[in-house]
């Protein structure tokens, strides 16, 4: 394990050595044993140096809290994988049999048939891409998008395949998801999520709203000429992608998972994280992308995305804002724990190199031999 930690940290300052005033920091729990280790851009001056409990956007990482809450709610009864989305929907929206008939597993699983983003949703992209609307730039359009206009999108959403036959990350779909979830439970999102999964789990900076102590924590990404970028906020589809974190909490959050698998954790939560990581489809060679016609590498959870190896499967999932680069992990076989933060992503190469990396550090540290690692930095 020693050695699959210097790759991991040999490929790490790689990553950061050319991008400027980038931050990044990874974190292991090997059986219990937290292991952590923060990088820097070389010549860095506005950035600093991050530790455990920095805070930064999580992106769509946040989508494995809205899977576990979800699990919790069909635990007390409240909700079913199998209800059809107008069960739980405004009962005058004028939905089309097709969708108002797709389930809340397909929703949780992207195999809804759904697009990324509903036409409603696409204007207000397209209003910033082409500085109609300021600040310029793709920086509002989530915290501008309401309930109204995801009900727009769904009474006129026409889906990308059959449902059920193919693959297709739709933010569309995990967020009508997270609406529901907080009609099924009478509170605003947030506030169900902190009481029912955060605060019981002691996960105390996995927010959307900070404080001003987290403010004081928050890692900014910075542009090439020193100044800060703008950050995401959100109105409905805060579920999906709002929430911000550290990587202590990360971890906290993979060990929650792997004790609740490893000690048959037999509460309302235990039994929710082991229930997000079930496997639903496992991509047989006909179940395609369908943005790319190629077959899945991966199996599917409740939001989690898994891989198979000979001791097991671990299960992972990466988040992405404007700004900022998120990843979560689990081996309950293992017994291994993986969160990785970065407030730099500011192109589509920089996302294309990083989340390969996850996912390759997150095998080096599950396939490695685990003897007691170096005290963490």
């Amino acid at each position: 394990m020693i050695g699959a930690l210097a790759e991991i940290e040999r490929q790490a300052e790689e990553y950061v050595s050319d991008r400027p005033e980038a931050t990044l920091i990874l974190g292991l729990s090997v059986r219990g044993r937290r292991h952590v280790r923060e990088f820097r851009a070389p010549g860095a001056e506005q950035s600093p140096v991050p530790d455990a409990t920095s805070v930064y956007e999580i992106g769509s990482v946040s989508k494995l809290f809205e899977a576990t809450l979800l699990a919790l709610l069909e635990g007390e009864g409240l909700i079913s994988l199998d209800d059809p989305i107008r069960k739980h929907l405004p009962q005058h929206l004028n939905l089309r049999d097709e969708i108002g008939d797709l389930t809340i597993r397909q929703l949780a699983t992207h195999s809804s048939g759904f697009g990324s983003v509903g036409k409603a949703h696409q204007r207000l992209i397209a209003e910033e891409t082409r500085g109609t609307e300021p600040p310029f730039g793709v920086y509002t359009h989530y915290l501008r998008y309401t309930k109204e206009h995801l009900y727009s999108d769904l009474e006129t959403a026409e889906l990308e395949y059959p449902t059920g036959q193919g693959w297709l990350y739709s933010v569309l779909g995990m967020g009508t998801l997270g609406h529901i979830l907080e009609l099924v439970a009478g509170k605003p999102y947030e506030q169900l999520l902190v009481e029912a999964v955060c605060d019981p789990l002691g996960l105390p900076d996995i927010r959307y709203t900070l404080s001003d102590d987290q403010l004081g924590r928050f890692v900014h990404a910075i542009d090439k000429y020193g100044q800060p970028l703008p950050n995401w906020y959100h109105d409905v589809m805060l579920p999906q992608g709002g929430l911000r974190g550290t990587v202590a909490d990360l971890l906290t959050f993979a060990e929650a998972n792997i004790k609740a698998s490893v000690e048959q954790d037999e509460s309302g939560l235990g039994k929710a994280l082991r229930r997000t990581r079930e496997l639903h489809f496992a991509a047989p060679p006909e179940f395609l992308v369908a943005e790319t016609g190629e077959p899945l590498d991966f199996v599917q959870g409740l939001a989690w995305r898994g891989f198979d190896r000979p001791e097991g499967r671990a299960w992972w999932h990466g988040g992405t804002t404007l700004f900022y680069l998120a990843g979560c992990g689990v081996d309950e076989h293992a017994q291994v724990g993986w969160a990785l933060l970065s407030s730099y992503s500011q192109s589509l190469l920089d996302r294309l190199a990083l989340h390969p990396l996850q996912v390759e550090w997150f095998r080096l540290a599950c396939e490695s031999e685990q003897p007691d690692l170096a005290p963490a930095a």
